[in-house]
């Protein structure tokens, strides 16, 4: 069984989750259409992606999930971790391409 600890500290995560996701959606619509949007394709899903394994996370101990729910969660978030960081990199070079 989850300790409160556990369970506190998901809810607190999936609450910066989803703060994360309506600043990635708002900065995308901001820079579509322009060089700025090609990493934010990246970013938004990568955002939804950590959320979504927050919630497999939070639902692992808080209904005692069996261990492939520890598993779907984290590979949620280690793909949700990548998309931003493959958009992170396509931000860095654009931001300092030299001529």
């Amino acid at each position: 069984m989850a300790t409160d600890w556990q369970i506190l500290t998901n809810l607190i995560s999936l609450a910066i989750n989803v703060g994360l996701i309506y600043f990635a959606v708002r900065l995308f619509q901001v820079f579509k259409g322009a060089i700025m949007g090609k990493p934010w394709l990246y970013i938004v899903p990568g955002t939804l992606a950590l959320a979504a394994g927050s919630c497999f996370l939070l639902f692992y101990y808080v209904f005692d999930f069996i261990a492939i729910g520890h598993f779907i969660a984290t590979a949620f978030q280690l793909i949700g971790g990548a998309l931003i960081l493959i958009g992170f990199y396509i931000q860095h070079r654009s931001w300092t391409r030299r001529s």
